[in-house]
């Protein structure tokens, strides 16, 4: 079985179209995959419309913040439309509206002469806009060579024209997900690697790690044996989001074990209109 849990479309900040994904992923023999976008589920529920033979999970990636870490929960089979989740991506969007407008006001105060309509016109398919999509802009006008280089002198970390994202905490991410039917999973951890946080996680009700991703190679025997010994499900991804993106998050590169997916399945609560997935 070719498995990969982790995957984003155009509806966040990949390069692809749900369908483009999907007729990707068939060609190289895919048998399962999750769309697990950036605070949406737009892509998701595009991909229930296309015909294939491949299993797709309802997967979402949403954005907390916990002191100085900006830390990522996955929500694996949430429910479209019950729960906290629907309202809370609703604010999420408002918010990042708000937030184009504020860094393109800061682009302004340094002579950088571009508009917000702009950027919606340049992400006028998804529902997590930000960053990239401004940075598109600045390359199409001129004022940069390419991403990299918009970042780097404009909207990155600590650059004049960046503003805050709006985050959630961590405990409230999880417990959207759950209130939502979903299966929390703390996302690359490798990123942000500290075990015991992971183990304190727990207690708001963190399910799993997502052992398996580009960014885990230095800790992944540590990661699969404290995942095993902390009675924690196992997922993994390759966190693609598109050719011309990152090249060590290249699709096909990270794949998981059959029994793993198996194992986070059996999590799915009955109430969960997915529940039927189990066969039961």
């Amino acid at each position: 079985m070719k498995i990969d849990l982790h995957l984003h479309t155009n509806a966040s900040d990949g390069e692809l179209s749900p369908f483009d994904l999907i007729f990707l992923c068939e060609k190289m023999n895919f048998d399962i995959i999750a769309i697990a976008d950036h605070d949406t589920i737009r892509g998701f529920k595009e991909s229930k419309s296309i015909d294939t033979r491949i299993e797709i999970v309802p997967a979402v990636e949403l954005s907390a913040r916990d002191e100085k870490k900006d830390i990522h929960i996955l929500g694996y089979y949430i429910s479209d439309d019950k729960g906290p989740l629907s309202e809370y991506l609703k604010i999420f969007r408002e918010e990042r509206i708000k937030r184009i407008y504020k860094i393109v006001e800061n682009l302004k105060k340094m002579g950088v002469k571009i508009e917000a309509e702009e950027v919606f016109k340049e992400s006028s398919f998804t529902d997590s806009i930000g960053r990239p999509h401004v940075a598109k802009i600045l390359v199409k006008k001129g004022y940069a060579k390419d991403i990299d280089d918009a970042f780097e002198k404009y909207i990155g970390y600590s650059k004049p024209a960046y503003v805050h994202k709006y985050k959630i905490s961590v405990k409230e991410g999880i417990e959207i997900i759950i209130k939502s039917g979903g299966i929390p999973i703390l996302a690359h951890p490798g990123q942000y690697y500290d075990l015991e946080y992971f183990l304190f996680l727990r207690k708001f009700g963190l399910k799993g790690i997502e052992v398996w991703h580009p960014d885990n190679f230095p800790y992944l025997n540590e990661l699969i044996e404290f995942a095993e010994k902390n009675n924690f499900l196992k997922t993994g991804g390759s966190d693609f989001h598109g050719f011309s993106h990152d090249s060590k998050k290249e699709i096909g590169k990270i794949l998981i074990p059959y029994s793993s997916f198996l194992d986070l399945k059996k999590e799915i609560n009955e109430e969960n209109p997915y529940y039927f997935t189990m066969g039961k």
